[in-house]
């Protein structure tokens, strides 16, 4: 699982201001994988690169895009989504 370091270091944030959105953000994109995997985290004894890069993903993608207006033109999730699903294919498993 990402921890709140890393993670920070991957978005380049200095300071401990959006901590609390940082974590959060963690938790939704491990929720995510877990479902799009229909998986659990806890079932790897080590977390695949992949699915560690899709998390990295989803967390950058929903922490830059917190804050579109309608003037702003950004990533749109589903694309995310898209790519993430594409990445956790191989894991996939038939039913939770």
């Amino acid at each position: 699982m990402l921890d709140l370091k890393e993670t920070k270091d991957f978005l380049r944030i200095d300071g401990d201001e959006e901590d609390t959105l940082v974590s959060s953000l963690i938790i939704t994109a491990k929720e995510l994988v877990e479902e799009v995997m229909r998986k659990k985290l806890t079932d790897f004894d080590k977390i695949p690169e992949t699915v560690y890069q899709a998390m990295l993903i989803l967390v950058g993608t929903l922490y830059e895009e917190r804050q579109i207006s309608k003037t702003k033109e950004g990533v749109d999730i589903s694309t995310t989504l898209d790519l993430v699903r594409r990445m956790l294919f191989a894991y996939r498993k038939e039913r939770f």
